[in-house]
């Protein structure tokens, strides 16, 4: 059976210097840049991130959830009402899509290269 997870959080901001220093300072979590666009954060207690809010995206916090089958998970969420926001695509760290549930809510499920 396919797994599912939640064990990931990404943050859009439309500054990504100052919502890394922010959460540094305030918090001291740590921070991987991966460009302009993207920071892993570190030492959040759960896997993070923090992305530059490209348009059309959810202006909100998105929670990640961890699959062993992007696959079936796809199929999953879409079977039961879902609709993919993001097609799925390869990103640093595996494979990843985003969908809205049906009541609006904008997640993404991954699955890391492992």
């Amino acid at each position: 059976m396919t797994s599912f997870v939640i064990d990931y959080f990404e943050l859009p901001t439309s500054s990504m210097d100052k919502s890394r220093d922010f959460f540094r300072d305030a918090f001291g979590w740590g921070n991987k840049s991966y460009g302009p666009g993207y920071s892993e954060v570190l030492d959040a207690g759960v896997l993070g991130g923090l992305n530059g809010a490209p348009e059309g995206r959810s202006s909100t916090p998105v929670l990640g959830i961890r699959t062993d089958d992007i696959v079936a998970a796809q199929a999953a969420v879409e079977k039961a009402g879902g609709t993919i926001s993001i097609a799925p695509h390869d990103y640093p760290g595996g494979r990843r899509f985003f969908f809205r549930e049906p009541g609006g809510s904008e997640f993404l499920v991954y699955w890391p290269n492992e």
